[in-house]
């Protein structure tokens, strides 16, 4: 075994404190709102850590790690250009500010308002069949990955049973089945309270492991063991030079920035995040530090990977690497194989102790991720799919356990998937394919519906079924190609998933245009209780206060307080100068041949500064974390349950006034819809 007994205690001392902290939850859940939502109650800091932990698990891990020993450092710098679109996305509040306002508790409920009940099964299904798809792989590269690096033998006999059991399947069921205890517990407020428990230990763990890193391998050590994958037009540090790169190259980054505009809280992996919030404020002001939270982990995956890299291949570590190479030769999947390369190349470089540390690190964003699919695609089939076909209210209890079957139905799903289905292609890619299915078509639907009140009905089954059409061609023709030609589909699945989206936005406008004309648009104002409709306390909030012209075009409104209005002027401050930054290196490397060793400057000075940055960032969140998980309880203890806020869409005739609705007592379950 890679892990000694030190390492094994703090691991299972760990899982020990964790689930001693979800039985705490339990209480706290008395509606299905608190099940679905945590009864939106999650200030920012809560928010911001519980859902970035919950949407990294050991698997987006491991395609980090995969894409760096492939191509390097080098392609993360054409991500710079997506800073812009980051700024507008997070202070204009782009989608998520809007789908608050509607306070549904999931995005097919506001297909329902938006559309019908017939295109929000529709929508929900297919969001689901793409969401357990893509889910599928999840818990088995977990189990991969703890298996190799803990160094588990591949069978084991246990006393009296005659038959060996598989390592890799008995440690992807422990790892499902604690996570499926989590959300099981108390639902999203269990999920978001032990995650943010967990992303403030991890937050401390990032910095700890950043800091043996550096104190262990020397800048040029890191960066010799980079510079030896480069390969000509391939160069692994200087992104200028990587015209050969194929996959993740500058049009890979290009088509993500297109994406992220287009796609911005379509998935709904985390989705049960997007109605939590206690205002829609509180989930802007969460979106604006929720960049500053993930620079520790971002720096903590970056120095391990390329540490990883300087160990497997510099000559001085060739004892290591001559173990690392052992372990590898045992792997006969080539894909496996390559997805384990840095982790078990991790594992022989650090101490012992901390290998322990990171172990837990993994553990818990695997529990915090898993759970958090679990969750979303488990309440999206009851709550999209089963409940409008059923047309019916159901009881709390009732409707509760249909939820945690449905949520132990995707756990058993993904946990057969990952037992039986062979790894083939690079995870982001396996990403791309899968998430087309519903991504390609549904940011139309998502933008449309919140932002144009001409888009019908009509035009978003165009772009939704045609985006799913694209989206299935996309995981199907590179299989067929390979087995028919025997070698790769010459278009990638990131160029498949930009032309599926261009057509389906093609398609929701031109038949939205055709099929309104002569109709009244949709009442937008209603949908998002603004104007006439909105309750007392929206309408407080939507006064008319003295705010400069800047101060609005960088989106800061009335109800952005002085501390508010100060982290979202340093967040441009800051993306500002980063982009500047970006911007005139770029124009210097057009002009002048910019050497490879500038470049090795360029990302040590990048770390650096990471690395100084963590240190208030890690204790800024924690106590944040602490305050906000306090608040949580506080309310949750005073909240009375609404009943009726269960997710259902409540038809009244066209022409009649919303009631009045409180945001604290019925904020969706009686959430409206123009169609009688």
């Amino acid at each position: 075994m890679n892990l000694s007994a030190l390492d094994w205690t703090i691991l299972i001392v760990a899982v020990i404190a964790i689930r001693l902290v979800s039985l705490s939850t339990r209480k706290h859940m008395k509606s299905v709102a608190g099940f679905l939502s945590a009864n939106r109650s999650a200030g920012r800091y809560l928010l911001t850590i519980a859902s970035q932990m919950g949407g990294i698990g050991v698997v987006s891990v491991v395609a980090m790690y995969e894409v760096m020993q492939t191509v390097g450092l080098a392609p993360n710098w054409w991500a710079g250009l997506g800073i812009p679109a980051g700024i507008l996305i997070v202070l204009a509040g782009w989608v998520y500010y809007r789908f608050r306002e509607t306070r549904a508790l999931t995005l097919a409920q506001f297909f329902e308002m938006r559309y019908n009940r017939k295109f929000r099964i529709n929508a929900g299904l297919l969001c689901w069949i793409s969401g357990i798809l893509n889910f599928g792989i999840f818990p088995g590269v977990a189990a991969r990955f703890f298996v190799y690096y803990c160094g588990l033998p591949t069978y084991f006999h246990i006393p009296s049973i005659p038959w060996a059991l598989n390592t890799y399947v008995v440690v992807m069921a422990i790892d499902m089945a604690l996570a499926l205890s989590f959300v099981l517990m108390g639902g999203q407020i269990s999920v978001m309270i032990t995650e943010c428990v967990q992303g403030m230990f991890c937050t401390i763990a990032f910095l700890v492991i950043s800091f043996i890193v550096i104190a262990h391998f020397t800048w040029p050590e890191l960066m010799r063991g980079l510079e030896m994958g480069s390969k000509v037009g391939a160069s692994t540090i200087n992104p200028f030079h990587t015209s050969k790169v194929q996959d993740f190259n500058i049009w890979f980054y290009l088509i993500g920035i297109f994406g992220m505009y287009y796609t911005y809280m379509s998935w709904q992996g985390t989705q049960g995040f997007n109605s939590s919030a206690r205002t829609p404020h509180e989930q802007k002001m969460g979106a604006i530090i929720g960049g500053w939270r993930g620079i520790p982990q971002n720096l903590m995956i970056t120095l391990l990977g390329l540490a990883g890299l300087a160990v497997l291949r510099l000559p001085q570590f060739a004892e290591n690497a001559a173990v690392i190479q052992h372990s590898l030769s045992h792997i006969p999947n080539s894909t496996i194989r390559e997805e384990m390369t840095v982790p078990i190349a991790i594992v022989n470089l650090l101490p012992i102790g901390i290998k322990g540390l990171f172990g837990t690190i993994m553990l818990f964003i695997s529990f915090t991720c898993h759970d958090t699919y679990m969750h979303s695609w488990g309440s999206i089939f009851i709550q999209d799919v089963y409940m409008p076909i059923k047309n019916k209210a159901f009881s709390m209890q009732e409707h509760i356990k249909l939820l945690r079957w449905s949520i132990f139905g995707v756990a058993a799903f993904s946990f057969i998937f990952s037992w039986v289905y062979p790894p083939s292609q690079k995870i982001l890619m396996f990403f791309a394919a899968t998430g087309t299915i519903w991504l390609a078509g549904s940011g139309a639907v998502v933008i449309g519906g919140l932002y144009w009140k001409r888009g019908t009905t009509a035009g978003a089954y165009a772009a939704l079924n045609a985006g799913c059409i694209l989206g299935l061609a996309n995981t199907a023709l590179p299989v067929i190609w390979k087995q028919i030609y025997h070698h790769e589909f010459p278009i990638n699945s990131q160029v498949i998933f930009f032309f599926s989206m261009l057509i389906s936005i093609g398609l929701y406008f031109i038949v939205s245009l055709v099929t309104s004309r002569g109709q009244e648009g949709f009442n937008l104002e209603r949908m998002l209780h603004r104007g006439q409709y909105a309750d007392k306390d929206t309408a407080e909030l939507s006064k008319e206060c003295h705010i400069s012209v800047w101060q609005k075009l960088v989106g800061i409104t009335n109800e952005f307080t002085k501390g508010d209005r100060f982290l979202a002027i340093m967040l441009v401050i800051w993306n500002l100068l980063n982009f500047l930054w970006f911007a005139i290196f770029s124009v210097a490397n057009l002009v002048y041949n910019v050497s490879d060793y500038s470049w090795s400057m360029y990302w040590r000075v990048t770390l650096i500064m990471n690395l100084v940055m963590s240190v208030p960032f890690v204790v800024w969140f924690t106590v944040g974390g602490v305050l906000d998980i306090r608040a949580l309880y506080r309310h949750l203890d005073t909240a009375v349950p609404d009943h009726t806020d269960d997710g259902r869409v409540v038809d009244i005739p066209a022409g009649e006034a919303d009631p009045v609705i409180s945001e604290d007592k019925s904020p969706v379950g009686n959430a409206v819809s123009e169609k009688s």
